[in-house]
């Protein structure tokens, strides 16, 4: 009688992953242009009215030469180990398999739901509002700032983000090559028009359309003038806010935000405070926007030539200089023909709850489409820049679901959640960034408000949203600076510049003024309240997250060990392609 045997055990959850390198290095390109996104450049130019003696122009300079040196560091580690999963692999080769789970459960799976209302809210206040106050949908506008308006916008933004990842990488790709062209299309034509508008006609417009659209009834032409001190800067009573000054009128929405702008202290000029310490304050700022050109490092199992160092530099590179250099020739433009007084004063007035425009922010697509008094035409305009941000939405989930596949790969996760399906999607991972993300989203939107904070607790978290990356980053830039030491066989094998000094890799020299870099913006995000996340609650949400992930990690050992499998004899292999 013929007995059975037991099915062979294999350290990986199959022989092959089942992912398809569908992506061109111009799609790499593409998708790190879109993490570095022109509109997380306006949200993070509206954050500099917290330190309005730095200059915006070098803070962006500075940020610029050390994401060269994230840029380098990474492309390094792409070109080592191009598997799905990028910093998770990493760490786990490099330092340990508990390594490598908890930092980038956390800076991959479980941050990334707490930005879905981020994405939404960006979406809602520099498109969809303006676009529904020309169309005179106020009373839609207006429901958008509501609970139930903030919880479907994030919904949208989740079935949105779903559906990009959802259809598969080549899809994305043709989708990204469309939604850059017509974007940048449209930055081009407001460029234009920025440059062939003189200041006073600019002022002129933006007026007449600020009442158009906005009408008196909201205060725009009868907003009081504020307590300012001798300095010509504002009053602020005990709780922070401006002290109004009653009976007195600006005479537009254009001088209210000029005169806001210079009453917070804000420069005349990006390119005023130098090289002085508000400047260096404002880089965590700058890292919401700039810190993501590596964003596809978890993408590089599915791109073609991944193993190339300097290709792949120079992919990730021009995802981030293209962004910036027009982020800069924007600043300075708008020094130039509008006032960077006047454009700070509407990020200063919706922070500080006084816009003269009913409370919201004033986005700068919407403000320069103004020029032309078409309402059709600015609809168009505002609509076709916004491409840059719907293509963007596919960020949210895509990169986070190869991770979760790379740890169920490696069996710490559940093995379906490596399951993909014929075209290399991995569905389960992606429903285990949907769901939860749905739930946070409810939470953020519906959760009482905070007493101390005035926001909800879920809301209070988001500003741990950039903390919780930057933290999985500089351990991924420490597992580079060791991996000659650590994971000698992969460093040798690897085709990089293998130049020392005193025996110590050049590469390894990279990495460790890059992580000294981010230890220094993890300790300004730990001990400045400015960046909401120097509070108790922020505290012990980042202790509850890690802690959730080294927990799974512990279950999955046990589980696996019982089954006769040691989880870090996996972590001891390159995971299959």
């Amino acid at each position: 009688m013929a007995t059975g045997s037991a099915p062979e055990q294999t350290l990986f959850v199959r022989k092959a992953s089942g992912l398809v390198k569908g992506w061109s290095g111009g799609d790499g390109f593409r998708y790190s242009f879109f993490s570095v996104n022109l509109f997380l450049a306006i949200w993070s130019f509206a954050y500099a009215c917290f330190f309005p003696g730095g200059s915006m122009f070098w803070a962006i300079v500075i940020t610029a030469i050390f994401m060269v040196l994230e840029i380098i560091v990474y492309s390094g580690l792409i070109s080592a180990m191009p598997r799905a999963g990028g910093d998770y692999v990493w760490q786990s080769r490099i330092f340990h398999s508990a390594v490598g789970f908890a930092f980038c459960a956390v800076g991959w799976w479980f941050i990334l739901w707490l930005w879905t209302p981020i994405y939404a809210d960006m979406g809602v206040q520099t498109t969809v509002k303006p676009i529904f106050r020309i169309l005179g949908l106020n009373g839609a506008a207006d429901w958008l700032g509501g609970r139930t308006g903030i919880f479907i916008s994030a919904l949208v933004v989740i079935a949105i983000s779903s559906t990009l990842v959802a259809i598969g990488m080549r899809a994305y790709a043709k989708f990204q090559v469309f939604a850059m062209y017509v974007g940048l299309a449209g930055v081009v034509v407001l460029g234009i028009l920025l440059l062939a508008t003189p200041g006073d006609s600019f002022k002129q417009k933006f007026n007449a359309a600020a009442e158009r659209y906005y009408g008196g009834d909201v205060g725009l032409l009868d907003l009081q003038k504020y307590q300012t001190d001798a300095d010509g800067l504002f009053v602020y009573d005990d709780d922070g806010a401006i002290v109004p000054a009653e009976g007195e009128k600006y005479d537009g929405a254009f001088e209210a935000i000029e005169a806001i702008g210079a009453g917070t202290g804000m420069p005349t000029s990006t390119f005023e405070g130098g090289f002085g310490k508000e400047t260096w304050f404002l880089i965590p700022f700058m890292l919401f926007w700039m810190g993501w050109p590596v964003w596809g490092a978890t993408l590089y199992g599915e791109v073609r030539g991944a193993k190339d160092f300097r290709k792949n530099i120079y992919q990730l590179l021009g995802g981030l200089f293209v962004p910036t250099l027009i982020a800069l020739a924007f600043l300075a433009l708008m020094t130039w023909k509008v006032g960077y007084q006047a454009f700070m004063g509407t990020m200063a007035a919706f922070w500080w709850g006084i816009s003269p425009l009913g409370g919201d922010s004033v986005s700068p697509t919407a403000m320069l489409s103004w020029i032309v008094p078409n309402a059709a035409f600015q609809v168009i305009l505002i609509a076709a820049i916004s491409l840059l941000l719907f293509g963007w939405f596919g960020t949210l989930f895509l990169s986070s679901t190869r991770m979760i596949f790379a740890a169920a790969f490696d069996r710490i996760l559940p093995e379906g959640a490596a399951r993909v399906t014929s075209g290399g999607v991995p569905v389960v991972a992606l429903l285990l960034m949907t769901i939860p993300s749905i739930i946070v989203a409810a939470l953020y939107a519906y959760s009482p408000e905070s007493k101390e904070y005035g926001v909800t607790i879920v809301k209070l978290f988001t500003y741990d949203a950039t903390l919780g990356i930057v933290i999985m980053f500089l351990v991924t830039g420490l597992a580079f600076m060791v991996m000659k030491w650590r994971a000698r066989s992969i460093w040798d094998a690897a085709a990089l510049p293998k130049g020392e000094i005193a025996g110590i890799p050049w590469m390894a020299v990279i990495a460790a003024i890059y992580s000294a870099f981010m230890i220094w913006v993890v300790y300004r995000f730990i001990i400045d309240p400015m960046y909401g996340t120097n509070n108790k609650e922020s505290g012990i949400f980042m202790g509850v997250l890690y802690v959730a992930a080294v927990v799974v990690w512990l279950i999955a050992y046990v589980v696996r060990k019982r089954q006769g499998m040691e989880l870090e004899a996996v972590a001891k292999e390159i995971p299959v392609e």
